[in-house]
């Protein structure tokens, strides 16, 4: 392995890559997935919780366009330059976090903008891997994005224990320390596409090759619709079913309390979340090839209900073990899923709408699921507000099996 390592540039990258996946997902795990577990150890309210969760979201998909359009008009900024620069905001104000205490304005502002932060940075990291490709380097996105799991795995278990025996700030201090890694990983990797000497002729960003086709222009749109109804009706109820699935997850910590767990309960959970997606994000090609991506969201539409309605009955950290398990078929399925089926049944310009319309109804969903998911729990209790959840999320499945069945899955 050593000598491979000094004699493939092809094999450094895509190990260094594979490390950058890992190292963002870790990042993950410290800024938005333990964030209900943080937040709530500094005293905030599930309202409060809700709310910065919420901002935090919405100020990422708009800022995410911000970026993108500044990066589809620059011959010199690319996807490295704003990793760079976005790792570097988030290591900032994860130091500063790191220097925060109790209940105050800047433990909510530094959660909230490393949440945004680590938000912005997933599209420009899955971009680098076809930046890579332009220096005729063949990369396995697959291997990389299934390593991100598995260390988001190993950081759970790290930092839920670590909260739980040390302090809360475990959570951004491994934060920041990921962070920094994070950006050596990715300048490590422009110096290696640096030293292959290729000038590409075209410097490569997330959206360049699409730009004018991405943008949701207000004249097309009803044209849009119109030519996909059934398409917006799936959407309406993905929003639907995606609810209980971001409810479990932005609130977790208060679902295990509620049932005896603490912090470490918290790790272990999102850690094994983590570990069952890997199969189906390591073999989706050959599910896609043996099931199609229309059936497959079908299933997944389901076991996010099966997912949500298990939490509801759960009475221990046993059965919400149990819950989580339904990630292997629900999340890990739909995402792969969802990009394919937009391939499948539209045009390319429009594939590319049909994918921008995607990421906007799973930021309705984060932010109903954040804020009424804060409000429901706080008057009506967190397992009042699973079995809202679970009713939600099953109109939503209805809806979206509904719409999935009449759409004819050839262009």
């Amino acid at each position: 392995m050593i000598q491979k390592l000094k004699a493939s540039v092809e094999f450094r990258l895509n190990l260094s890559y594979v490390i950058a996946q890992g190292l963002y997902w870790m990042m993950v795990c410290c800024t938005v997935s333990l964030g209900s577990t943080y937040l709530s150890n500094r005293g905030f309210s599930t309202v409060s919780i809700g709310a910065l969760f919420a901002v935090a979201y919405l100020l990422a998909t708009i800022l995410q366009q911000v970026f993108s359009t500044i990066t589809d008009n620059s011959s010199r900024i690319n996807v490295l330059d704003v990793l760079v620069v976005f790792g570097t905001l988030l290591a900032l104000v994860l130091l500063v976090a790191c220097g925060t205490n109790g209940k105050s304005i800047a433990t909510g502002v530094t959660f909230l903008l490393g949440a945004m932060l680590s938000t912005m940075l997933q599209p420009f990291l899955n971009a680098l891997n076809f930046h890579i490709q332009k220096y005729n380097i063949k990369m396995n996105f697959g291997v990389a994005r299934a390593s991100g799991s598995f260390f988001f795995f190993v950081m759970s278990l790290l930092a839920g224990n670590l909260i739980k025996g040390v302090s809360e700030k475990a959570a951004p201090v491994l934060g920041f320390i990921v962070t920094v890694i994070f950006i050596a990983t990715i300048i490590w990797i422009y110096l290696e596409l640096k030293n292959t000497g290729i000038k590409i002729e075209e410097i490569y960003d997330p959206f360049s090759s699409t730009s004018k086709s991405r943008g949701l222009q207000v004249d097309t749109i009803k044209e849009f619709i119109v030519k996909y109804k059934m398409f917006f009706v799936f959407l309406i109820g993905l929003v639907g079913f995606l609810y209980g699935h971001l409810l479990i997850n932005n609130f977790l910590y208060q679902l295990a309390v509620n049932v005896g767990g603490n912090e470490a309960d918290v790790g272990g959970l999102l850690a094994w979340q983590a570990i069952v997606e890997l199969p189906a994000m390591i073999f989706f090609a050959w599910l896609k090839d043996r099931f199609g991506s229309k059936n497959l969201l079908i299933l997944s539409a389901v076991f996010y209900v099966i997912k949500i309605f298990t939490a509801s009955l759960a009475s221990s950290v046993g059965l919400l073990y149990l819950c989580m398990t339904f990630q292997a078929l629900s999340f890990a399925v739909y995402i792969p899923a969802s990009v394919h089926f937009v391939d499948e049944i539209m045009t390319d310009n429009d594939a590319v709408k049909g994918q921008a319309f995607i990421t906007i109804a799973m930021t309705i969903g984060n932010l109903l699921s954040s804020l009424l998911g804060g409000i429901f729990i706080k008057i009506i209790g967190v397992s009042a507000s699973l079995w809202v959840g679970t009713v939600i999320t099953l109109v939503g499945a209805i809806v979206a099996i509904y719409s999935l069945l009449l759409i004819n899955d050839k262009k």
